[in-house]
């Protein structure tokens, strides 16, 4: 099943907000959510233009939308939070 990317659908698909927070490995805000399963999963918060591609750093172009996606698949160190299976 496909993480919802909009606010509204992650919190009509039974995700709370948390809290906002930086990541400890690469410094980005990332927000905090629970998932329907009781597990915290951090978020990136990512604008998107109309081409639906993110934009990065200052820009004179305005957002269309923002979008959530899990944090691990953008952030560089990412690697450095993964658990071994045991």
């Amino acid at each position: 099943m496909a993480i919802p990317e909009k606010r509204e659908d992650l919190v009509a698909m039974g995700y709370v907000f948390d809290n906002e927070a930086t990541c400890r490995g690469c410094q980005a805000p990332i927000e905090w959510w629970v998932t329907p399963k009781g597990k915290k999963m951090p978020m990136s918060v990512l604008a998107l233009d109309a081409n639906r591609e993110v934009i990065k750093g200052a820009s004179l172009t305005r957002p269309v939308e923002f979008v959530r996606r899990p944090h691990w698949s953008d952030c560089p160190n990412a690697a450095d939070f993964r658990r071994g299976k045991a």
